[in-house]
């Protein structure tokens, strides 16, 4: 009978647990980035003035360069980068209209360097990609076709 009463409670706890994680995991539909990767150039938004390039890491004598959107297409030629995905991450101190015109500003000029797929994402406490909520995802080969 105890060997009954332990299996019974070890059966009720087990399914308590089970019922926990499937409701946490159903509980955050946001979507994250998990792409981290295949990322061609990563760039960090804070403002127009301070933007910087983490992949390929734009440094001289070890401090980051800035790198103003007049110039992007010239360091990326520098850098010999390839013009598959580009990430772009920005703060949180960005409103939802603000966030907006940042998304479709930073979807113009990198498409206009050539990117097929620009993802922006939210800056996390972390500088991990993966894991990041995604603002956008856009593959501009089919906007670029489309309105062809």
């Amino acid at each position: 009978m105890k060997k009954f009463k332990f299996i019974a409670l070890l059966s009720l706890v087990s399914v308590l647990f089970a019922g926990c994680a499937t409701t946490q995991q159903s509980a955050d539909k946001t979507a994250r980035f998990r792409e981290a990767r295949q990322a061609n150039v990563v760039l960090r938004f804070s403002s127009w003035d301070y933007t910087f390039m983490t992949k390929p890491f734009y440094a001289e004598d070890g401090f980051m360069q800035q790198v103003k959107r007049e110039s992007l297409g010239q360091v990326l030629n520098q850098f010999e980068v390839k013009r598959g995905m580009a990430v772009v991450v920005v703060g949180w101190q960005y409103n939802a209209g603000q966030l907006d015109q940042l998304v479709a500003d930073w979807k113009q000029i990198l498409g206009g360097c050539g990117f097929q797929r620009v993802v922006i994402l939210r800056a996390s406490k972390t500088s991990e990609l993966n894991g990041s909520v995604i603002v956008e995802d856009a593959n501009l080969t089919s906007l670029a076709s489309a309105s062809s």
